[in-house]
């Protein structure tokens, strides 16, 4: 499953450009959200594979015990370490990971040079440095290893970075998302538990809670603009900037038609992305919109969620 910050800020931007196109289609709007879904997918197994593509490589062509030349017993150790023996193989065994490298979306056995660059590098890499130098690592700070691994690449790997940058342009906005995301995934997966991304815990998969807040949000959004233009009785409603509109629409949207995500929950990620994606006063502005009306909406009946602390 794909973060859902990621996933609503894809809605959030094929709803605003929805509210702006002259002859506004659904159908289009979903099928542009849906490339997009499928898009951040592809994204996700590019950078999975990258590690484990990385120590085939590795294991193929870097082997001290091949060089002319008597290694050290640092590099060895180094060598031995990122092996990562037994723990390679069963990533690389997961079904939803062998399709990926049956067929990748983008080939990193076609840039030996950046693989090579990325692991003489990551040597040198104060995070990983433990880790490279532990004689005998435990089964868990293995399985932390390739954690770090994943987050070096990401907030620290030039090189890495610079690939992704070519491969989507828009990776700089996805790739903290794309990082947690990866996070949890590998860690389920290297403990031989479910690394299900496909659907959440209401049974939805991405996609589907994708599309379901796009299409809400425009049958609901006149609606909730008019509930929104009471609460902000100091402003009229062409004076509330575009795109604090549309994030209060989603996030009215979200609070009453989804009832298995908690009140707190939607109201964060709203506030998040106001700050982001809008003006620097907009998150206090949507803030007190929005508890206005969630109070207006309990009071109402409105807002019905199901399972403990989901109202809050």
């Amino acid at each position: 499953m794909l973060n859902r910050r990621l996933i609503r800020i894809k809605v959030f931007q094929v709803l605003y450009a929805y509210l702006q196109d002259e002859t506004p289609s659904l159908n289009k709007a979903k099928s542009y959200l849906e490339n997009s879904i499928t898009g951040i997918e592809h994204n996700f197994f590019t950078v999975i594979l990258f590690p484990i593509e990385l120590i085939h490589y590795m294991r193929t062509n870097l082997n001290p015990k091949e060089n002319k030349y008597l290694p050290s017993a640092e590099d060895q150790r180094a060598f031995d370490n990122m092996s990562f023996d037994g723990l390679y193989e069963r990533i690389v065994q997961n079904e939803e990971v062998a399709k990926y490298l049956a067929k990748p979306k983008h080939r990193w056995q076609d840039h030996p040079d950046v693989l090579r660059k990325v692991y003489h590098k990551m040597r040198q890499a104060k995070s990983l440095n433990g880790f490279m130098t532990n004689e005998n690592p435990t089964e868990d700070e293995r399985i932390q290893a390739i954690r770090d691994i994943y987050n070096y690449l990401i907030n620290e790997s030039e090189e890495f970075n610079q690939e992704m940058e070519e491969i989507e342009m828009l990776w700089e906005d996805e790739k903290s998302s794309i990082k947690k995301a990866v996070d949890g995934y590998m860690k389920s997966l290297l403990r031989n538990k479910s690394a299900n991304r496909a659907r959440n815990g209401n049974g939805e998969s991405d996609l589907e809670f994708a599309e379901s807040l796009l299409e809400k949000s425009v049958r609901s959004g006149k609606d909730f603009e008019e509930m929104i233009g009471r609460s902000a009785a100091k402003w009229d409603a062409d004076r509330i900037a575009k795109t604090d509109m549309v994030i209060m629409t989603m996030a009215l949207t979200e609070l009453v038609h989804f009832p298995y995500i908690p009140v707190k929950v939607s109201l964060n990620e709203y506030l998040e992305l106001a700050k982001e994606y809008s003006t620097p006063q907009s998150s206090k502005f949507v803030n007190g919109v929005l508890d206005k009306l969630v109070k207006e909406l309990k009071a109402e009946n409105r807002l019905v969620k199901k399972g403990r602390g989901m109202v809050g």
